[in-house]
């Protein structure tokens, strides 16, 4: 089971996403203060540790220091800071220095289920053959691509098809998942062209979902996963 620990308060982005992490079978633990969250951590592991910047009784760098300590049962443990907007430049200093993560309150959920999703292990994915839809806006107008699912996982899928578009790219994407008539709809970047499979297609990473379409997917995910 993975483990996470919220440090602080509230944020809209947590309200969204806690849900469908205890959907998941996450076990989700809330402290109100970093003070507090020192003790917890130096006795008891997470998986993830995300915490509302800047932290209550404790300052930012001793918080990290606490977590990366070499006896502490969290050294290894994901550690993602959210940050008011005119602190969030100063806080990436962190980066690379215990922390691993650095994410504005201000940002989408979508954003916040993908980083955690990113910085746990391999998230839970599904074999999934359906068609989907690949757009990228160019000069002229859309380019349109059908492409058929091979996998899809709450941070991407592999698709047979669409190796027209080079990594990099940014495209529209429309998928229809059994159980679900209404597509889900979002936007994905293109990571990899995938060779090895036949035809060969290509490897996107989510970048945000219209609506409620994260919350319909990882209804999918979470119904019969498999580790395919």
């Amino acid at each position: 089971m993975t483990r996470v620990l919220i440090v602080g308060a509230e944020t809209p982005a947590l309200q969204r996403v806690v849900p469908l992490l205890l959907r998941a079978d996450f076990a989700v633990r809330r402290v109100a203060r970093g003070d507090e969250a020192v003790a917890v951590l130096a006795s008891q592991p997470f998986d993830l540790v995300i915490v509302r910047h800047p932290p209550s009784g404790v300052a930012v760098n001793e918080l990290v220091a606490a977590i990366r300590a070499p006896a502490s049962p969290n050294r290894a443990a994901g550690l993602l800071l959210l940050a008011d907007p005119e602190a969030e430049h100063d806080v990436r200093r962190l980066l690379g220095h215990g922390v691993n993560r650095v994410l504005g309150i201000e940002g989408s959920s979508d954003r916040l289920l993908l980083a955690v999703a990113d910085m746990i292990a391999v998230p839970p994915r599904r074999s999934l053959r359906a068609v989907v839809q690949l757009e990228l806006w160019v000069q002229h107008g859309p380019v349109r691509s059908l492409a058929l699912t091979r996998n899809i996982s709450a941070t991407g899928m592999l698709v047979q098809g669409g190796t027209e578009f080079p990594p990099g790219a940014r495209l529209r994407f429309e998928l229809t998942v059994p159980g679900d008539d209404a597509p889900i709809r979002g936007e994905a970047e293109v990571v990899r062209h995938a060779e090895e499979l036949q035809p060969a297609g290509i490897g996107v990473r989510f970048r945000s979902f219209d609506d409620d379409g994260m919350e319909r997917l990882a209804h999918f995910l979470h119904g019969t996963v498999t580790s395919d």
